[in-house]
Parts: structure tokens; C-alpha cells; sequence
């Protein structure tokens, strides 16, 4: 390979397949209203059962529904966010590393939840 010959950037056209402004708009929207509801949606479960203790459950149980909110909340900052970010900019800004713990936390996150 000649040093001519470099690897193209990729857009989030590229990438996911959006071809109109409309629809990476559309797309954005939809993510970001994913992130706060689950920005939402787990601090809430996480306020109320560990301040609060509005779980009348076994400990175990709490523990466990507790352990599924933060799993769920760093796989929201850790996938969608970045996601989020990207479709704003129209291309990864972000940095290889951060590409590979995006792609390492989807799958981890997930699993342990």
C-alpha cells in the first residue's frame, strides 16, 4: 500500500446508513430522548431504593434490581451518549479508545444486567 492510498473517513452515513439530514436528525432526537429517560428512569429506581428503601422486598431482591439500575446506567453513558455525540458531529469524535470501550460495553453491560 502506497502512502497515497489511506483508509476514507467515515461518516454516520456511512456508518448507519442515513442518507438524508432529516432522518440523522430524527435519529439524534430519538437517542437523546433514550438517554435522559434512562438518565431518569435509574437514578430514580436508585434514589428510592437506597435512600428512600421504597423497596418492600427481600435484600436480596433490592440488591439485585439495584445492581440491574447501575448496569443499565453506565451502558447509557458508556453506548448511547457516545452515540449521541457522534450523530451530532456527523462523524466519531471521540478517539479510537473511547470507540473500543463503546463497543466493549454494549456487549459487557448487557450481559451482567
Amino acid at each position: 500500500m502506497s502512502s497515497d492510498d489511506s483508509i476514507p473517513e467515515l461518516s454516520n452515513g456511512t456508518l448507519y446508513s442515513l442518507k438524508s439530514e432529516g432522518l440523522r436528525h430524527a435519529m439524534t432526537c430519538f437517542h437523546i430522548v433514550v438517554l435522559l429517560s434512562s438518565l431518569a428512569g435509574e437514578t430514580i429506581i436508585l434514589v428510592a431504593s437506597i435512600k428512600y428503601r421504597a423497596f418492600k422486598l427481600h435484600r436480596l431482591i433490592t440488591v439485585i434490581v439495584q445492581h440491574i439500575a447501575v448496569c443499565d446506567l453506565l451502558g447509557c453513558l458508556t453506548a448511547v451518549l457516545p452515540k449521541v455525540i457522534s450523530l451530532i458531529a456527523d462523524r466519531w469524535v471521540l478517539g479510537d479508545a473511547l470507540c473500543h470501550v463503546t463497543a466493549f460495553s454494549l456487549y459487557y453491560f448487557n450481559a451482567v444486567s
